[in-house]
């Protein structure tokens, strides 16, 4: 069987290299290649773990991903990832999240556990903890290198056989029956095609994904670390954090790394990008507000300046969830779309999924299939609630 990927994502890459690795003849295409600064699975790390409020199939494939990124990292040349624990911190005053997922994490034989609020100020003194209301602490967890990631999985793909393409792949979507599939001009042939195109798969199946994905504006910040004490914010020291606060952006970030500095970024998903067009420059406003709550949650670095800056995007589905389904014009051809910022850690995890939904005919999980957004408004827990379910359907169709 001869398969087609497009786009070497973390999603694409783990698919191509999960069917390579059973013998098929599998080709991977991309605009720029693995981890380019401009792809969603670009960029310097993002978090591991296994928290999922009810959402227990997002606990599995990320469980199912873990001896995959370890066994990655232990064979590389360079560290992949970092097991340095997630520290959950709520502000709010509803942490079902956090207590849905401990039975789903408890059942991948992994733990989360409650801190006392001294517990954890003696823990961790560099966080200020007095507007917490609970801390949970995930030992099962880290910080995952994502550009060298992609890089390592599509090197192992390509040491096991398969090819690489880097280029423009076109979609006719109107004649996609006949598989009007093509790149740099010339038509793809393949016996199946997986397009996994985040933020890019909305242009090339406007049809299919137009009305059930949006392109949301992300930025990322690293803060300087004070002078000769970078080993107390590494991690090392520190684990990954998230604050979850109902009514602000739910910050989070990942301690010192690559000598870039104290990641911080936030999930707030409003203001609408394009991957293509829109400048990556950071918004004076969304820098003030994010050094007022990282000075106020980390005292010892109030005043350190930014060191370094990223502007990415995130490719949603209006309900948070992933969509993975067969076109409807083409049952040869498998979308994969919606990673909404939150798939880039199970990546390992869905590349088994899809190379079983492809060779074995495996039922692609309801929870999963794009049908559900035509009729039913309910979002995932990771997205909250249903009112910025209908708030996202206003604003972006």
């Amino acid at each position: 069987m001869k398969i087609a990927v497009i786009g070497s994502g973390v999603w694409g890459a783990c698919t191509a290299y999960h069917l390579q690795k059973e013998g098929l003849d599998v080709d991977l295409y991309d605009m720029w290649g693995a981890g380019n600064s401009r792809s969603g699975s670009g960029g310097a790390s993002r978090i591991i773990r296994l928290a999922y409020g009810e959402d227990k199939i997002y606990t599995e494939l990320t469980n199912n991903s873990f001896e995959f990124w370890e066994n990655l990292s232990n064979k590389s040349d360079r560290k992949l990832y970092h097991e340095c624990g997630m520290l959950w911190l709520v502000s709010q005053d509803d942490s079902s999240y956090i207590t849905h997922s401990a039975e789903h994490i408890k059942n991948c034989g992994q733990s989360i556990s409650r801190l006392t609020k001294k517990e954890a100020i003696k823990k961790y003194p560099h966080i200020n903890l007095n507007d917490i209301n609970e801390i949970y602490y995930e030992e099962k967890a880290g910080a995952l290198l994502a550009s060298r990631c992609c890089k390592s999985v599509v090197r192992k793909f390509k040491n096991n056989g398969g090819n690489t393409f880097i280029g423009e792949v076109k979609v006719d979507e109107n004649n996609l029956d006949k598989n009007d599939i093509v790149f740099n001009g010339k038509k793809i042939k393949a016996d199946k095609y997986i397009i996994a195109c985040g933020p890019w798969g909305r242009k090339l199946l406007p049809e299919m994904l137009g009305e059930n994905t949006y392109i949301s504006r992300q930025e990322v910040y690293y803060f300087s670390v004070p002078n000769n004490k970078a080993v107390e914010f590494d991690l090392n020291s520190m684990p990954c954090w998230l604050d979850l606060n109902e009514n602000n952006p739910s910050y989070y970030g990942i301690p010192f790394h690559l000598n870039k500095g104290f990641k911080i970024a936030y999930d707030e998903r409003s203001t609408l990008f394009d991957p293509d067009t829109s400048d990556r420059i950071p918004m004076q406003d969304l820098v003030d507000r994010t050094k007022s709550y990282l000075y106020h949650r980390f005292p010892r670095l109030k005043g350190l300046p930014i060191s370094e800056t990223r502007v990415c995007q995130y490719e949603n589905s209006l309900d948070g969830n992933f969509i993975i389904n067969w076109h409807k014009k083409n049952n040869d051809v498998l979308v994969l779309a919606g990673s909404s910022g939150h798939g880039f850690k199970l990546g390992p995890g869905l590349g088994e999924l899809v190379r079983d939904i492809v060779l074995e005919n495996k039922e692609i999980p309801e929870f999963f299939d794009i049908k559900r957004l035509e009729s039913n408004d309910k979002s995932s827990q990771y997205y909250n609630s249903q009112i910025k379910y209908n708030k996202r359907k206003r604003l972006f169709n």
